[in-house]
């Protein structure tokens, strides 16, 4: 079969310019790899075909054989590519999900079946209340715990967050929240009494000094904002999150019709 043919786009731009294209300050190999993943995704390497050799992406992308190596063992460990001696690389597989974040956009999605994702936990601290709650009529608990965690896939991180929880439902069962990705699917099976009302706003924003440093991006690099207030049955805000996305690693996917 055919090597598959060189191809640029906007993708392909900014993976060669290095550290300046939208992807920041990502190590190169992990924006390779980010690429790499795209153009099989998007059909450009098509499945069971060859994909080009390993000095035809060094001089594509003007990088070391190290980088493209550590970029298709990414590839390989995913179980997208397969090297065959004597016949070269092929396209074993397509992606399973998305690299970047599809942004939940209903209760069932936000509580149900989460992506493998890694997690580091920054900070956990008590605070008196979130900074500034976006839901007006909430009526504010006596104080909270304010966590900062920060999400990976594949080693590469693509977003932080910053959560508050009302200190008696921390209390409950803050070991179990901390041991999970996402907090809110513990909320939604033990907050006492249920979930009386939950809302979430996205908007798009640039990253600051602190965003920028544990994303790997450049200071004001495009992200999404994605921000959730969650209420107890008596108008009390139980939950507070802040989470923000990497703008290249994000999507936003509603059926219309």
């Amino acid at each position: 079969m055919a090597s598959a043919r060189r191809t640029t786009d906007a993708s392909d731009t900014s993976a060669r310019a290095g550290n300046t294209g939208p992807r920041g300050g990502l190590p190169m190999y992990a924006q390779l790899f980010a690429l790499f993943r795209q153009r099989i995704e998007n059909g450009v390497w098509p499945l069971n075909e060859c994909i080009p050799s390993l000095d035809e992406l060094m001089e594509e992308f003007d990088v070391g054989r190290v980088t493209v190596r550590h970029a298709l063992g990414m590839l390989e460990a995913e179980g997208l590519i397969g090297r065959f001696r004597g016949r070269g690389t092929f396209v074993t597989a397509r992606p399973q999900s998305n690299i970047w974040y599809r942004i939940p956009m209903n209760w069932d999605e936000l509580t149900g079946p989460q992506p493998d994702i890694e997690v580091e936990w920054l900070e956990s601290h008590e605070c008196a209340q979130p900074p500034a709650s976006v839901h007006a009529g909430a009526a504010l608990g006596e104080s909270y715990q304010a966590l900062k965690r920060r999400l990976l896939r594949h080693h590469i991180p693509y977003g932080i967050g910053h959560t508050y929880i009302e200190k008696n439902v921390y209390a409950a069962f803050g070991a179990d929240v901390l041991a999970k990705p996402i907090p809110l699917k513990i909320l939604d099976a033990r907050l006492p009494g249920g979930v009386g009302h939950a809302e979430q706003t996205v908007r798009a924003s640039v990253a600051d000094l602190d965003t920028a440093r544990l994303l790997d991006l450049t200071s004001g690099a495009p992200v999404i904002q994605v921000t959730r207030s969650v209420l107890d049955r008596d108008g009390v805000l139980v939950y507070e999150s802040l989470g923000i996305f990497r703008g290249d690693f994000v999507e936003i996917h509603t059926d219309l019709k």
